[in-house]
């Protein structure tokens, strides 16, 4: 089970843009870091797939844009956990190159929407996570971050 503010903080993430595997690494660790060792972000990344939140996709070289995968969870995680299409995976990346893996994108749907919803900012709620690391952190008037 995915911790509940971790849960908020990637799904706002989400809404954003497609999430790469480097963004939902450096959330993991910034919000949960008990939680941020690189096989639990893999689960992670499998949870919110199962649970019907993001769809898993990666780049077309056909259409030049972002697509989901039609393939099984199963294959879907093999790839971001080992590498697809020229991209390192988890499993076998380095720092700098998990920051900048195109292994795969996830795209938040329309459950994931609505949850999102419901739940409001994960800023107004938790406060802001990166408070004090200068272009990182959020603009606004948020509670204090508690770690």
């Amino acid at each position: 089970m995915i911790e509940k503010r971790l849960e908020h903080f990637l799904l706002y993430e989400l809404d954003d843009d497609w999430t790469s595997l480097g963004q939902f690494v450096g959330v993991t660790r910034r919000v949960s870091p008990a939680q941020s060792s690189l096989d639990r972000v893999g689960e992670i990344i499998e949870e919110f797939a199962r649970c019907g939140l993001m769809t898993i996709g990666g780049w077309s070289t056909e259409t030049g844009t972002w697509e989901p995968w039609n393939v099984p969870l199963s294959e879907a995680m093999d790839r971001i956990a080992n590498g697809y299409d020229g991209e390192v995976g988890y499993r076998n990346a380095t720092e700098r190159q998990l920051g900048s893996t195109e292994v795969f994108r996830g795209e938040i749907t329309a459950e994931g929407r609505t949850l999102l919803a419901e739940l409001g900012s994960p800023y107004e709620k938790y406060g802001d996570p990166w408070a004090g690391e200068g272009m990182l952190a959020a603009e606004g008037d948020f509670p204090p971050w508690q770690q």
